[in-house]
């Protein structure tokens, strides 16, 4: 037995440094093994809490995006009742009914109570009967004509601008909501952070963020006026000079759809963010009677220090360049949709034929003869593209249109601008502002 002792001692006597070797190396492979092992866990915690983030502010901020839908769609039917009410197109269309049924009823009906006057006197008197009534006529008809382009065309900025202008304040406000989150997450356990479920105090106060959502008022009984304002007069200075009977073709109808929108947003004069800006926010200074108009309570007036920096961030957004490009591609969007459902009355099957008493009222107002063709003849040249119908034919076409966009279900307009992609990537950079934000 001592022999076998001494010759295992003597064996790893003159091995120990190949033992000590071979038990740093499975020592430190152990080590290193557990290291391994640690980081790996501690990559994917980080990796899952990373996952667990991005799909917290995703999910977040799609639900910031349809509720940015749902508000737009709530202030839609006060937006409509403004426009249908002060743009009354129907009033001035059953009055010209009015004035052609009068017409009529003048022509059967002979007054007999009284006795005739002299010839020359009855050609006199009929004659300027008929001159006054033209130029009632004439009068309407130009009401028509202009009222009608009018409302159709600051429905669609208007509708445009309260789309953009809701998800800059719902983002703005979204954004704090989720910092907040985050900072909360170092106070709950992890089964929490994975669902999603925490919450947390506002960035802002509840008085702050009602206050702020007042502005929408502001819009909607300030600024539509303005807007509506500077279309009316880009419109009578566009089309105001065009005969009722001029051909128009769906081309003509885009060029002058097209230059009442530069008038309108004069871009090359450097003041588009500002005149945009003026139908969304008042002027500083006057928050205070928004928010007292907008019906915040006797002690809810004070644009405190919270409230005054929101303010100020709205108005930098809306004065930058990028607000500039969002808004002017939404305004395109816009006025393609509003080209599309004008397309078919130009394109369609068939001839379109107007109503006779239509082109009887044209021509009795301009004082022009014409036969009873419902076809406006096309102009020399080249063929335009599509029918040539008169603008009188036109009018009724726009004048419908602004139900599409202010009241149409499922709304189109309010749909396909709300994914707009230059808006959803303007949002996300208003979202994701935090990098200035202590957590």
């Amino acid at each position: 037995m001592s022999a076998i002792i001494d010759s295992v001692g003597g064996f790893l006597g003159r091995n120990r440094r190949k033992f000590y070797w071979l038990g740093g190396s499975v020592g430190g492979g152990y080590l290193l093994l557990k290291y391994a092992q640690w980081k790996w866990t501690e990559y994917n915690t980080k990796r899952e809490l990373e996952q667990t983030a991005k799909s917290n502010v995703k999910r977040r901020f799609e639900q910031n995006l349809q509720d940015c839908t749902f508000a737009v769609g709530s202030l839609l039917p006060t937006l409509g009742e403004n426009l249908f009410t002060e743009l009354n197109v129907e009033l001035v269309t059953a009055q010209l009914q009015q004035s052609r049924q009068a017409k009529g009823e003048t022509q059967e009906t002979p007054n007999t109570a009284t006795p005739s006057p002299p010839p020359a006197a009855e050609e006199s008197s009929d004659s300027a009967a008929a001159e006054k009534q033209k130029k009632t006529k004439m009068t309407l008809w130009q009401e028509l004509k202009v009222l009608s382009f009018t409302r159709t065309i600051s429905s669609v900025y208007l509708v445009t601008l309260l789309i953009v202008f809701t998800h800059l304040q719902l983002n703005l406000l979204g954004r704090f909501f989720y910092l907040d989150s985050v900072i909360a997450f170092s106070q709950v356990d992890h089964e929490q952070e994975i669902q999603g479920t925490v919450g947390g105090k506002k960035g802002v106060s509840d008085e702050t963020e009602r206050k702020y959502l007042t502005f929408s008022w502001y819009v909607l009984n300030v600024g539509w006026k303005q807007c509506v304002k500077k279309v009316q007069a880009a419109v009578e200075e566009v089309i105001g000079s065009m005969s009722l009977k001029e051909p128009v073709t769906y081309d003509i109808l885009i060029d002058v759809i097209g230059r009442i929108r530069e008038k309108v947003e004069h871009k090359d004069s450097g003041s588009f963010s500002a005149s945009m800006s003026a139908f969304l926010l008042p002027e500083e200074g006057k928050e205070e009677n928004v928010l007292r108009a907008g019906g915040c309570s006797d002690d809810g007036f004070v644009v405190d220090p919270e409230l005054k920096e929101l303010l100020n961030e709205t108005r930098d957004f809306l004065e930058s360049s990028d607000f500039q490009k969002v808004l002017t591609s939404c305004f395109d969007e816009a006025f393609d949709l509003l080209f599309k459902q004008i397309r078919p009355t130009f394109f369609a099957e068939g001839e379109y034929k107007l109503p006779k008493s239509v082109v009887s009222e044209v021509t009795d107002s301009e004082s022009a003869t014409a036969d009873s063709s419902t076809i406006v003849p096309e102009p020399a040249g080249p063929a335009p593209r599509g029918k040539a119908l008169p603008l009188a034919g036109v009018i009724p076409v726009v004048s419908r249109l602004v139900h599409n966009v202010v009241n149409g279900v499922p709304n189109i307009f309010l749909e396909i601008l709300s994914a707009q992609q230059d808006l959803k990537a303007f949002s996300v950079v208003m979202y994701t502002g935090w990098e200035d934000r202590a957590l």
